[in-house]
């Protein structure tokens, strides 16, 4: 028979089976419908004009494929503190591609496909290897043909690129737990910040009804203080007034005291009837004006126990 084609052939010098698998999934995206079945008549198709049909399963393509839309995104958006890990992205072959394929640049760059059914295929996918214990010596096993470097690829991609990427993971892994401690005790500083924050709002909000309690007590005080200076002012007036009239009270008793007795004379002497009414007048008079000089002497000593007990 033919004999089978060598890696450089199928990867086209450095990767063109790789670079044609992505146009073409690129271009035939309409074939992936999500529809039962859907996805395994595209990949057929694509092994099939890549001429990779019985090298490679549906399932190794489908996975290739996964692998490389998750080292695209993990180069494209790294996690918030593994921005080193995007510098390695000039150094994968595939970014720029991807990047195409991704924002749909590459819709034309492959023939459009028709979906290859199971019965269509002549080229089944390759069954899986299962050890059976057999009575008698196996049979020498046939040379194998050389395998591909897309082949290789496709059974060994995610654990070259966990090789590839394994110093660099580790260490962002690393990189990713010390971040997380440190997100941890910064939430915990804020949740303690938070709470103190609140006590010292429950603290201001109660020192401040404090002093309105201050405030309002010290216009009270203000207001009793102007009070007590008006009634001290009614209380020198009316001191002031009842030194008048005592005064007066005074002067008006000596000039009674010497007209009574000037009159009280005459009528001994004359014996005159008005005289004597005149007399009489004056005694009562006297009697007003002594009643007086003691209502007065009341109000004084009233008038000093009040500025006594207030001032």
């Amino acid at each position: 028979g033919e004999a089978p084609p060598t890696s450089r052939e199928l990867e086209g010098g450095g990767g063109g089976d790789t670079r044609r698998m992505i146009k073409l999934r690129a271009s035939n995206e309409a074939l992936f419908t999500g529809k039962r079945n859907a996805a395994k008549g595209a990949w057929r198709a694509i092994l099939k004009e890549l001429g990779l049909q019985g090298k490679v399963s549906t399932n190794q393509i489908s996975k290739k494929w996964d692998n490389l839309k998750r080292r695209f995104k993990d180069l494209k958006y790294p996690p918030v503190g593994m921005e080193s890990v995007a510098d390695s992205a000039s150094s994968w072959p595939w970014f720029h591609l991807m990047n195409e394929a991704m924002e749909g640049r590459l819709s034309n760059s492959a023939p459009l496909l028709t979906p290859v059914t199971q019965e269509d295929d002549q080229f089944p996918d390759p069954a899986p290897r299962h050890r059976l214990r057999l009575s008698h010596p196996p049979a020498p096993p046939p040379p194998a043909p050389p395998s591909t470097d897309y082949v290789q690829e496709a059974f060994c991609d995610t654990s070259v690129e966990q090789n590839q990427r394994g110093p660099e993971a580790c260490g962002c892994e690393g990189q990713l737990g010390g971040l997380e401690r440190e997100w941890e005790l910064v939430e915990r500083e804020r949740t303690t910040l938070e709470r103190e924050r609140e006590l010292v709002e429950r603290e201001r909000a109660s020192l401040e009804r404090e002093r309105a309690t201050i405030q309002g007590e010290r216009l009270w005080l203000e207001r009793e203080r102007a009070t007590l200076e008006r009634d001290r002012a009614m209380v020198e007036q009316e001191r002031a007034a009842l030194s008048r009239d005592r005064e007066v009270l005074d002067q008006r008793a000596m000039m009674l005291n010497s007209v009574g007795h000037s009159t009280h004379l005459n009528g001994l002497m004359y014996g005159n009837d008005v005289t004597i009414n005149k007399y009489l007048v004056f005694c009562v008079v006297r009697v007003v004006i002594q009643v007086k000089l003691i209502i007065y002497k009341l109000k004084l000593s009233q008038t000093h126990k009040i500025d006594f007990k207030f001032f």
